[in-house]
């Protein structure tokens, strides 16, 4: 299948989408104060801080966390987030922004970026400075999703590229019973695994962590993350006891997504958050 990319015809599908203040990503200010409201104050101008798709619905039993890659912002995702929403009524879509950080892959120029990334090597080695700060951010969004759909166990986190990192990042160090209910990764990895394998060193690991569902999506002409850092945070997951890992490649596919994919994400979304029984 082709790759989808984003057009101005297919934002006339979009169902309500709330956006909290007049905030975006333009702010490289320092965090400040909890988490969350650091977040939300260095999130200041055009797109939003938070982007909601609700299907007009008041009630959810779920709800999926989103995060956009490097350089991007909610508004790259707000398309696809909404067709979702239409197909999985009963979800919340939720679609955070990065803070702009100078970015020494891109010679220091400040953009929009969950951390720093320092080259396209190896991946699972990049020491991702600054991702520390961010997971506080999704972890305190986990948190406030979590108190509206009934329990972490009612939230999916996940993102593409750096977004769908960050999800690994954080939802493989939460310190708290119960779990996410689910890990999405769409041309992602696992940044700093050997920050993360000391974490979840022999006799740490959370009895719940082995069935915890993760999809696994990439692309075999990815020339961003190649395909092969993908096998091995598949097989890092799998060296953590994680039992219930999907992972599925896309053989015309390079660092986008396509329409197999998205149909995939949906399936895996509606088996992992269920409707809710009438």
């Amino acid at each position: 299948m082709a790759a989808l990319v984003a057009s101005p015809m297919m934002t006339s599908t979009i169902p309500r989408a709330l956006l909290r203040g007049s905030s975006s990503c333009r702010s490289a200010a320092p965090f400040r104060g909890p988490a969350l409201a650091r977040f939300i104050a260095t999130a200041r101008g055009k797109y939003g801080e938070l982007v909601v798709y609700d299907e007009t619905r008041s009630k959810f039993s779920g709800s999926v966390i989103f995060g956009h890659g490097l350089g991007d912002s909610p508004l790259g995702w707000h398309w696809q987030a909404a067709a979702w929403a239409k197909e999985l009524p009963w979800l919340r879509f939720v679609l955070p922004c990065a803070p702009h950080m100078p970015v020494s892959l891109n010679g220091g120029m400040e953009m929009p970026a969950w951390y720093d990334i320092q080259g396209l090597g190896d991946r699972l080695q990049e020491p991702a400075i600054g991702a520390d700060e961010s997971r506080v951010v999704w972890a305190e969004l986990l948190e406030a999703e979590a108190s509206l759909v009934g329990g972490r166990d009612h939230v999916v986190i996940g993102g593409f590229s750096q977004g769908g990192a960050m999800a690994l990042y954080t939802a493989l160090q939460l310190d708290m019973m119960p779990l996410v209910a689910g890990i999405l990764c769409m041309s992602g990895y696992l940044p700093n695994h050997q920050h993360i394998e000391s974490v979840l060193a022999p006799g740490r690991r959370p009895l719940a962590l082995a069935d915890m569902p993760v999809l696994l999506c990439h692309g075999k002409l990815d020339p961003m993350v190649r395909l092969e850092s993908a096998y091995r945070t598949r097989d890092a997951l799998q060296d953590f006891g994680m039992k219930n890992v999907e992972f599925k490649e896309y053989k015309y596919m390079a660092h986008e997504v396509c329409e197999d994919e998205v149909r995939d994400v949906a399936e895996w979304l509606k088996q992992t958050l269920p409707p809710p029984q009438e």
